[in-house]
């Protein structure tokens, strides 16, 4: 056995109260290597293509890579992998801080999780020492004061809380999981997964030695991080401001989502800029384990709401969604917005495209006043989102409809609010514009997940004309705003890369394309890590492979070709701003996807993988 990994999965069935810990050789590790691959290939080995998400028998796996533990900028993720209740397809969301470095210090490279619990549970892993303990205490509380609850029980010495909140308990569709107090995994409702097996949290304790295969290597490459992060453009940004150091940058290209997607620009943006953030609350930092970037930004406000520094500030995407999506540019209220959606455990994404929706369809009068109790609800006015975002946490009125996602509001509203609903899949957009952004708008539609900004890299890479462009095979120098076959080459190429660092979990603001890392430092650290001599063109695979077993999960579901569509609303010209007369073009999206199934080797009719290219990828076991 090589080192990295200790070869020993955790098993625990909640119904059952098996725990059981089961070995895999190294064959499997070096196949699938971690994180979401290994999440996807428990749900394809385990779930059958009818399971509801919110079954017992939906199988979540909480999974580190095979590079994790190590003491690198960019190695701290931790993949959570189950059946989406947002979108009833494949669900993966990654976090950062210690919770993926802790489960692998514990003695495991992964937790997967099946069943129930007859009441209220928490797990606590603590080395060999596996509980299945009652969480009675914690029903109904928030993030903080569950997380204050654990640490006075257990001790704060080593511990790392990885929980869903009030909203995943009520099974909000769309509820996240919190990992401690700075991180989030946000996305595919994965706490209202933890929330039908009546799991508050799963604690964990690790005080053993994960053992690599080089660690002199490993600390030359930890070095390199130091030494270019000043110099590092993106990643120097983030250290000075979070990821709102972007904004501006985004804001200024016409990038920003804004009145529920019908522009991409305003004038005032630069008041959720990272900069007038840092100044005007900025408190502090927090940083993932063994990273010297530091990108997570603490704030603190009285006035004119009160706002906690022990639960993260908000990150571009929230600052978009629950922003200027709302026309919303205080930085207060954002913050506010945020930090309820943290603590009740709320994905601020689809939270923001929801808002977005029921305030377009009141102002279009697609839906009665009475539906919202005559409240006077709408664009700008951050009472109202904060009064939203309280109903669907608690699942009260029209909270309670919103909690089921964007397709069970359509039902409840009628189908004229469709028209205003920006999702995939039933999955809301992230801030960036698919008018402006023709690799996102690709991706968005393809991505198993439902529409995700961080499965490809963005249109910047064709015209890039570098050596981490030429790396991937993109030779010839395209326009950003292309639309043909070289812009689908790239995003193809791209989302193979991603894909792998999702299985890895490796930080995308350290080791993504143009990051503080390189191809040749990424087959690095393998060979510190685990010992393995991988080519690229093997690790590509790796995350070709991942991405293929993901589709073909949700083909078994019933998911094919005519889920990959965008909204109608995204094919309307942008009536301002820098990208003004920018949409997507039905046409050109539509060339666009034959030419990704084609260079992914899917059936061109269903968009879903074939027989050939699952036998090449060496997942003949899934047809």
């Amino acid at each position: 056995m090589s080192e990295g990994f200790t070869g020993t999965i955790l098993r625990v069935n909640l119904t059952t109260c098996r725990i059981e810990k089961q070995q895999h050789n190294e064959e499997f590790y070096r196949t699938y290597m971690g994180g979401g691959a290994f999440g996807t290939y428990f749900l394809l080995k385990e779930t059958p293509g009818s399971l509801d998400a919110l079954a017992a028998e939906n199988v979540l796996t909480i999974a580190p890579g095979v590079t994790t533990g190590a003491a690198v900028s960019g190695l701290s993720r931790c993949c959570i992998t189950a059946l989406s209740p947002e979108t009833g397809a494949v669900g993966d969301s990654q976090t950062g801080g210690s919770i993926g470095p802790t489960i692998k210090r514990a003695g495991y490279d992964a937790i997967v999780i099946t069943g129930k619990a007859k009441k209220a549970s928490y797990l606590f892993v603590d080395d060999d020492d596996v509980q299945i303990r009652d969480a009675d205490h914690l029903k109904g509380r928030t993030v903080l004061e569950a997380h204050d609850a654990l640490t006075a029980e257990l001790g704060r010495q080593g511990l790392s809380i990885l929980q869903c909140g009030p909203a995943g308990e009520k099974m909000v569709r769309f509820a996240c999981l919190l990992a401690d107090l700075n991180d989030v995994a946000g996305r595919t409702g994965m706490g209202a997964v933890f929330g039908s097996k009546n799991l508050r949290a799963v604690v964990v304790r690790g005080k053993k030695r994960v053992g690599f295969a080089d660690p002199d290597g490993l600390k030359k490459l930890a070095r390199l991080a130091v030494e270019r992060l000043d110099d590092s453009g993106f990643p120097n940004t983030l250290r000075k401001y979070g990821t709102a150091g972007t904004l501006a940058t985004q804001a200024e290209g016409g990038n920003l989502s804004t009145h529920n997607y019908s522009r991409s620009y305003r004038s005032d943006y630069s008041q959720l800029d990272g900069a007038a953030i840092e100044s005007r609350i900025g408190a502090g930092q927090t940083t993932c384990f063994g990273c010297v970037v530091g990108c997570r930004k603490k704030v603190k406000a009285d006035r004119p709401y009160q706002v906690t520094d022990r639960i993260g500030g908000p990150e571009f995407e929230t600052l978009g969604l629950l922003g200027s999506n709302l026309d919303i540019t205080d930085p207060v209220a954002v913050a506010k917005a945020n930090e309820l959606c943290n603590n009740y455990g709320i994905d601020t994404i689809t939270m923001g495209g929801l808002a977005g929706y029921l305030f377009e369809s009141l102002q279009k009068g697609l839906i009665p006043p009475q539906a919202v109790g005559d409240r006077t609800l709408g664009f700008g006015d951050p009472d109202a989102l904060l009064w939203l975002i309280e109903l669907v946490a608690r699942r009260e009125g029209v909270g309670d409809v919103l909690a089921d996602g964007f397709e069970a509001a359509i039902e409840t509203f009628g189908r004229q609010t469709a028209a205003v609903a920006v999702r995939v899949k039933g999955h809301g957009l992230p801030a960036h514009m698919p008018q402006v952004k023709p690799s996102q708008a690709l991706m968005y539609a393809v991505c198993p997940i439902g529409a995700d900004h961080m499965s490809c890299e963005h249109d910047w890479l064709l015209a890039d004309n570098s050596e981490t462009a030429k790396g991937l095979g993109i030779l010839d120098c395209g326009e950003v705003d292309s639309t043909g076959l070289d812009k689908v080459r790239m995003t193809v190429y791209s989302q193979y890369y991603y894909s792998l660092l999702d299985t890895l979990c490796l930080c995308m603001f350290c080791w993504n394309l143009g990051g503080l890392f390189n191809y040749g430092e990424l087959r690095d650290l393998l060979r510190c890590t685990t010992g393995w001599d991988c080519t690229l063109w093997e690790l590509m695979k790796v995350g070709e492979r991942r991405v293929n077993m993901m589709r073909r999960l949700n083909a078994r579901r019933g998911l094919t070709r005519r889920d990959d569509r965008l909204p109608e609303k995204l094919g309307t010209p942008l009536p301002d701003g820098p990208a003004k007369g920018k949409r997507v073009d039905p046409e050109a999206f539509a060339g666009m996807l034959d030419r990704y199934y084609e260079l992914m080797g899917w059936d061109l009719a269903t968009g879903n993988p074939t027989r050939g290219k699952l036998l090449e990828l060496g997942l003949g076991w899934t047809v």
